[in-house]
């Protein structure tokens, strides 16, 4: 298998800034990588793919680690951003985040990645029926409150002992950046529990990411 992860790299940092930078890509690698190495069971879910650079990228990383085999599952109602509600910031609903179908299996194309399986339609559409039975790796990117609650409340359970979820635009105490989604943090709280056992991984202001392991399949979440 060709690994394609330098140039591919370049390519969406270069094309698709918004959802992919220097910061996010290494965590998405390292944790993905980790659960392959430890042989947690399960596929690999997106919540939220936008035109497809993180699916890209989780797809090159599987490849070069052995695990072409594992399919990349991705839920996206691909009409932009949802509607901000009392426990969101203020990033505008309407902002220029739409994509098509296209444009994720376009992207697979150019690089010669296997396609994922593309499960378009809100979240309150496609979970949790549409999930796989078991889940490895999740990548979060769901921006709101009521669409990540709607995530963990519907992936968590499916997570295989060692699992990993990698959330997107988490943002606590200790995180350097400044929390522009404060419903994402919210959303863990509610369901977790706070404070939410979910470590903030970013590493300067540009960004804010968390990671949570699994490690007990039975937790009582909520």
């Amino acid at each position: 298998m060709t690994d394609v992860r330098g140039a591919l790299r370049e390519a969406l940092l270069g094309e698709q800034p918004r959802t992919v930078n220097r910061g996010r890509m290494p965590v998405v690698e390292r944790e993905l990588a980790r659960v392959v190495a430890t042989g947690v069971p399960g596929a690999v879910v997106e919540f939220g793919c936008f035109r497809g650079g993180m699916t890209a990228w989780m797809r090159a990383v599987l490849d070069v680690q052995g695990s072409s085999d594992r399919v990349i599952h991705t839920y996206d109602a691909l009409q932009g951003r949802p509607a901000t509600e009392a426990h969101d910031g203020d990033h505008p609903a309407t902002e220029a985040s739409t994509a098509r179908t296209a444009d994720v299996r376009g992207l697979h194309d150019t690089w010669g990645l296997p396609q994922p399986v593309i499960h378009e339609g809100g979240f309150h559409r496609t979970l949790p029926d549409d999930l796989p039975e078991r889940i490895a790796f999740g990548y979060v990117d769901a921006d709101r409150y009521a669409s990540t609650l709607a995530c963990l409340r519907a992936c968590v359970p499916r997570l295989s002992p060692g699992a990993v979820l990698v959330i997107d635009d988490y943002a606590d105490a200790s995180c350097p950046a400044r929390p522009t989604s404060p419903g994402v943090l919210r959303a863990c709280e509610e369901f977790f529990g706070a404070p939410a056992p979910v470590a903030v991984a970013a590493t300067d202001a540009g960004w804010a990411l968390g990671v949570y392991r699994h490690l007990d399949r039975t937790a009582p979440f909520h």
